[in-house]
């Protein structure tokens, strides 16, 4: 009896396994059981960045704006200036102004009177006695008679510009002179006792 009972528990155990063994590799578990692909749209690598690339651009455009007018933003004073002498320094929009003194004040005048007119302006600037810049000395309170009488124009040309750059560079046919004044024309007396220096054309220059 033992010995017919053995052979038929041992073929159940391994029927047993074989039942075991089946079912795992035939039933997959829940561990490997496998995940589903979820597929997301994908943007290309081009376009995030170049979207993310405006707004930095526009962020750095609007706050380098202003920077950038302030450096596009400069006064014409502030341009290189024009030594005469090693005393005098004016700007290049002082030279047009002068020339427009010159025009107003000696168009009809020869030229050397037109360089002396340019030198007296030149001289009182770098006199203590009178204004350190062009601007100030031409309007000073009756400095000029076109100024004084509201006939300084915005003219001027190419001769009285020349007439200016040449006394800029050192001439000076007024010898220093610091007033000039028409004879036929001049009513202050005081105007009188200043010592001429030289007469070129109708314009008396002096001291």
């Amino acid at each position: 009896m033992l010995r017919r009972e053995a052979p038929t528990r041992f073929f159940f155990f391994l029927n047993s396994i074989a039942l075991m063994l089946l079912c795992l590799f035939v039933t997959p578990t829940s561990a490997m059981a496998p995940q589903p692909i979820q597929i997301l749209p994908v943007l290309s690598s081009a376009q995030a960045p170049l979207e993310h690339d405006s707004k930095k651009e526009k962020k750095t455009a609007t706050s380098a704006a202003p920077v950038k007018r302030e450096s596009v933003k400069v006064s014409r004073d502030s341009r290189p200036k024009v030594v005469r002498n090693g005393k005098v320094k004016i700007s290049e929009r002082d030279m047009e102004l002068l020339a427009r003194l010159v025009y107003a004040e000696g168009r009809g005048e020869p030229y050397e009177g037109q360089v002396a007119i340019a030198a007296v302006v030149l001289n009182r600037v770098a006199s203590h006695k009178f204004p350190n810049t062009v601007q100030e000395v031409i309007y000073a309170p009756n400095a000029f008679s076109p100024v004084h009488d509201g006939n300084l124009t915005h003219k001027s040309n190419e001769r009285t510009r020349k007439a200016v750059r040449d006394a800029v560079n050192g001439k000076d046919p007024s010898n220093g002179s610091l007033y000039f004044f028409n004879p036929d024309t001049a009513t202050s007396k005081w105007i009188w006792s200043r010592p001429v220096t030289v007469e070129i054309g109708n314009h008396r220059f002096a001291r």
